[in-house]
């Protein structure tokens, strides 16, 4: 071992590190025709916009000298269309996880706020006071999101002991599970902002979770986009 591998390995042990923790690269799709034109997606298919299409390029050329043991990705056609660039790579194959879909909106998805509006009860007003602890109608909360998203990090961590996993899904779930395990309340939600193509990563066990890096788009370059899950 180099003084460098052997300084770099005292260190990560001060630091809580251990060979059977597991890193996670949590990847939020590139940007759709939905994202740019701002309407709710949620559980709902929206093609890549051509800017879209660039980041996805950009993240599977980003992580190809990553050494992944499985790509794991949110079922919806968005996250698994760019689980399957990152996947090829590797010669592995993108497995599905409904549990890491993006959070569901119900009556809102393929809506713009502005459109809803028109049509929508009086529940919109309450929604839109308190987003994140109140669901539209046929949607769901941000905690029920936030619970199974860390339940299924927890299940692939279990399953690559020491291994290293890129885990391709949307921007609700990334920000949930660095807000989960970073114990930031959910009303400072607003204050952070997790981009199209950006890259998390968390290291750890399945009983405890590090932040080592958030929304990194410098692979983007020009090609950043400023939209909010959704």
């Amino acid at each position: 071992m180099s003084a460098f591998n052997e300084d770099r390995t005292t260190w990560g042990r001060a630091m809580g590190e251990v060979e059977t923790d597991t890193t996670l690269y949590l990847v939020r799709h590139g940007e759709t025709k939905w994202n740019a034109e701002g309407r709710v997606q949620g559980h709902q298919h929206a093609p890549f916009s051509d800017r879209g299409w660039d980041q996805t390029r950009r993240i599977a050329h980003r992580l190809a000298n990553t050494k992944f043991e499985a790509v794991y990705s949110s079922d919806l056609q968005r996250a698994y269309e760019a689980a399957e660039l990152v996947a090829a790579s590797h010669q592995l194959q993108a497995k599905k996880l409904a549990a890491l879909r993006e959070r569901s909106f119900g009556v809102l998805e393929g809506k713009t706020l502005n459109e809803a509006a028109k049509t929508a009860g009086s529940w919109l007003i309450g929604w839109q006071a308190d987003r994140l602890l109140k669901s539209p109608p046929d949607g769901e909360t941000q905690p029920e999101m936030c619970e199974r998203v860390m339940g299924a990090l927890r299940k692939i961590i279990v399953a690559h002991p020491g291994k290293s996993v890129a885990v391709v899904t949307h921007g609700g779930p990334i920000k949930s599970a660095v807000y989960d395990i970073l114990r930031i309340p959910i009303s400072l939600w607003s204050l952070t902002f997790i981009g199209n193509g950006s890259i998390t990563i968390l290291r750890g066990t399945q009983d405890v979770m590090r932040v080592v890096t958030f929304n990194d788009c410098s692979h983007l370059e020009g090609a950043v986009s400023l939209t909010e899950p959704q």
